[in-house]
């Protein structure tokens, strides 16, 4: 019985890790590269920027913004909502002088989820882009975006983030790590089934696709997997790329991954009628395997542990992976009580995969306990 649990749930961490990227690899190679439109008639497009206290960047982003390559020559406007700021957000984007720039304030503090929902009733243009304050779009990001948008079966595109790894943070690489993983993963289910779901930093959706954002949910996978409810392709953009920093205190990567866990589940749940192969076909089966399955490794991880732990000692396979099994948490357990360990090679990344799995573990029980994260504070680097 524990031999059968243990061959089952390692068996589905190999496939959630290494097995799905492998099919989709082999499928993608044998159907090749989806074809983009080069051109794209001009369209007017809606950047849509949340922010709270967000006074010593928000300008930077606007500028960031207008200073886009727009080669379509497409109508572009910006809507700044400042959710509940208390610092000069408000008074920073205003400074920027543009006729095209809109800044709006919520009552009181709404949470992000809030302020956009306010945003969205006031735009009226063919695309909308959502982009997170933080996040400084390469400069040919809107031109990469908008051309997806000539093929009438495409609802929505998602670009690319990249992790500044300048510094010496450990998590910072491993961190970037994940993500090209993530990322090739999103580039073969674009050209196949279409990419699951897209990633709040930068993102872009047709008007008409879009729709008020129910409380206690992940915005960015939503509003993305929406776009397939409705009968289109969520595309990806490689060239549409964001830089981003990454806290380097793993207690705060912690909490951002309980929460993103919790409101990704729940969103998840509200959508699950699409994790069916047999109804939705190639994407159902992406979604089941990139983000179900993904979200239970935690549980096939405790699994694995608890049922090798019973079979140490039943010959010499079983007792070194038990064994191999407790050298690596303890070293995850070790790097987190002792930072300077970080700095060895893969200790880094053992840490990170632990953290994040236990967060997603944590993030699945607060679901499960009722939790709805509606207010949240970014931590920046």
């Amino acid at each position: 019985m524990m031999l059968a649990l243990l061959v089952f749930s390692l068996g589905m961490v190999v496939y959630v890790v290494a097995g799905y990227p492998l099919l989709l690899l082999a499928l993608w190679r044998l159907k090749g590269p989806r074809a983009v439109p080069e051109e794209v008639a001009p369209l007017r497009i809606d950047f849509l920027i949340p922010a709270h206290n967000e006074g010593a960047i928000i300008r930077d982003k606007i500028e960031n913004t207008f200073n886009l390559r727009n080669r379509f020559g497409h109508e572009l406007r910006v809507l700044v909502v400042s959710d509940g700021s208390t610092d000069d957000t408000v008074a920073q984007a205003r400074a920027v002088d543009d006729p095209r720039l809109t800044v709006v304030e919520t009552p009181g503090r709404l949470g992000k989820l809030g302020g956009l929902n306010m945003a969205l009733e006031m735009l009226d243009g063919d695309i909308v882009v959502f982009s997170d304050a933080n996040a400084l779009l390469s400069k040919g990001t809107l031109d990469a975006l908008s051309r997806h948008f000539a093929d009438p079966e495409v609802g929505g595109v998602c670009g690319q983030i990249t992790i500044d790894e300048d510094d010496d943070g450990e998590i910072a690489k491993a961190d970037g790590a994940y993500w090209r993983y993530d990322q090739a993963m999103k580039r073969a289910e674009s050209d196949l089934g279409g990419t699951v779901s897209a990633q709040g930093s930068i993102y872009a959706i047709r008007r008409a696709l879009t729709g008020p954002i129910p409380p206690g949910v992940a915005d960015d996978f939503l509003m993305s997997v929406r776009v397939v409810e409705q009968g289109f392709r969520l595309a990806f953009e490689p060239r549409a790329t964001t830089r981003e920093a990454v806290t380097e205190h793993a207690g705060n990567e912690m909490a951002r991954r309980i929460r993103s866990t919790e409101m990704g589940w729940r969103g998840l749940m509200m959508m699950r009628g699409l994790m069916n192969p047999a109804k939705h076909g190639l994407y159902g089966w992406q979604l089941l395997s990139h983000k179900g399955l993904r979200r239970m490794t935690p549980f096939f991880l405790l699994l694995a542990f608890v049922a090798n732990l019973v079979l140490i000692g039943q010959g010499l396979i079983l007792t070194a992976l038990g064994l191999g099994q407790i050298a690596f948490y303890g070293i995850a357990v070790l790097a987190w009580l002792l930072p300077p360990l970080r700095r060895l090679p893969g200790v880094g990344k053992v840490l990170f995969f632990v953290l994040g799995n236990l967060g997603m573990a944590l993030g699945l029980f607060a679901y499960l306990r009722g939790k709805k994260s509606s207010i949240w504070t970014p931590v920046r680097a």
